[in-house]
């Protein structure tokens, strides 16, 4: 068992401004409003900023699409905060129109534990979800830089709902061979408000919705050199404690109750040479809300 760090690699490859995600034969509202422009409300880190797709009753598939501007490997996926089972829909992946096979895939409510229940698929590539709210799903790895979304209806007839999505999430997870100590460090009441960290190193902050948010640390005693550049490699496509990411503190998803949390990191990576090919380091994640 071990921890999986899920980081948001297409977020880190950046964008091409010049091709707009777009979505196929249905309006798009994001959540200010904007029925126009770069669907940024899916990829913004914001899971709260929820984009709706004017789906219900419709037959035509909506897609949407991100081109990035280098080519990029990943092999996972995640959708949160999303309503795929209340609108009747199913999703697949493509990446320049050539169809991601599906080789895992779990969905559940989201916070504390994950459902561990396994969506059932049609076909190779195509994921129906069992719950609303979090999907996450693992593929083998894929390269390129133009990235597709497919929403279906899953009786083949229309959609029973506007679809809801509040963040897609491209990822190349990353594991770390085995568990570390978890010790929480504290839980408290955000007084409503967040902060967002500029590329410069300014904080701001910005009004929010009031939730706990939960803090956690985590140190290896030991990891070998490969495990030392897995950690390094989440936190440099995180870029420190900019981006949030997904962690998955039980274990690669497929356990008995997989635990999926959206954090970011509180500390620098402080690795303690012990010996050769051998380190000591402790995280600090806090939980994004």
């Amino acid at each position: 068992m071990s921890v999986t760090f899920y980081t948001n690699y297409t977020q880190y490859s950046r964008f091409d401004a010049a091709a707009e995600p777009s979505i196929s034969d249905q309006v798009a509202t994001m959540s200010g409003g904007e029925t126009t422009g770069p669907l940024y409300d899916l990829v913004d880190n914001r899971r709260t900023n929820t984009l709706s797709i004017d789906t219900n009753g419709e037959t035509q598939a909506a897609t949407i699409q991100i081109e990035t501007t280098s080519s990029h490997t990943n092999n996972s996926f995640i959708i949160d905060n999303h309503n795929l089972l209340t609108a009747d829909a199913y999703y697949l992946l493509g990446e320049s129109g050539t169809a991601i096979e599906i080789t895992s895939a779990y969905s559940g409510t989201y916070g504390s534990e994950m459902s561990a229940d396994t969506i059932s698929g049609v076909g190779d590539t195509v994921v129906t979800v069992v719950s609303d709210d979090l999907s996450v799903c693992n593929f083998d790895n894929v390269t390129g830089d133009t990235w597709q979304i497919v929403f279906a209806d899953v009786d083949d007839d229309n959609f029973d709902a506007d679809i809801t999505i509040g963040e897609l999430f491209f990822s190349f997870s990353i594991d770390t061979d085995h568990n570390p100590e978890l010790q929480p460090i504290f839980g408290y009441k955000m007084p409503g408000s967040s902060y967002r960290e500029t590329d410069g190193g300014q904080r701001y902050g910005f009004s929010t919705h009031r939730e706990y948010r939960r803090s956690w640390r985590l140190t290896w005693k030991y990891i070998t050199d490969s495990v030392k550049s897995n950690l390094e490699f989440a936190y440099r496509v995180a870029q420190g404690s900019k981006y949030p990411f997904y962690i998955d503190l039980s274990g690669p998803l497929g356990n008995t109750n997989p635990t999926l949390f959206y954090v970011r990191f509180m500390n620098d990576l402080n690795f303690t040479g012990l010996t050769k090919d051998a380190w000591q380091v402790t995280v600090d994640i806090e939980e994004e809300i």
